[in-house]
């Protein structure tokens, strides 16, 4: 092997290592995540949507087209009382498409539908929004909040 050659796998391992070495997106040390957290839960819960405008709720970062995430929590957080593995927020900025509050639980679908009380087609509603089973399979919560946006005139 030529010396360029193995200078460049050198630089190339280093870079690498460097990128290993960097905090993932959106990643909060445990002080940051204990401001924004009771923010994220009751949204989750869909009890009260979050302050964005609260310096907690920017310390989780940009939001590139009003998404946020998935992201794990730093340190252990629950919702209704489970264990909750990673959480996606998606907020339309010009709020005609609503907003969407996600999370996966190390937990099971009854678990998950009693803790919530869900009825039994996964779903309830709450004076915020929609509260309900993510898709037919899986250990996800979402909390839906309407935008403006109405089809209701729509005809073809």
């Amino acid at each position: 092997m030529t010396s360029s050659r193995a200078s460049l796998l050198v630089l190339a391992a280093g870079l690498l290592i460097g990128l290993s070495a960097m905090p993932a997106a959106h990643a909060l040390d445990a002080r940051q995540w204990q401001a924004v957290a009771p923010a994220l839960q009751a949204a989750i819960e869909c009890r009260t949507a979050p302050d964005t405008d609260a310096a907690a709720w920017k310390a989780l970062g940009p939001a590139e087209g009003g998404s946020l995430g998935p992201f794990q929590p730093p340190s252990p957080f629950t919702v209704f009382g489970l264990p909750v593995r990673e959480v996606t927020v998606y907020i339309d900025p010009d709020g005609e498409m609503g907003a969407s509050y996600s999370a996966s639980f190390a937990a099971t679908r009854a678990q998950l539908r009693s803790a919530a009380k869900l009825d039994a087609s996964g779903q309830r509603r709450t004076t915020m929004g929609s509260l309900g089973f993510s898709d037919d399979s899986s250990v996800a919560l979402s909390c839906t909040v309407t935008g403006s946006y109405d089809e209701s005139g729509y005809r073809e």
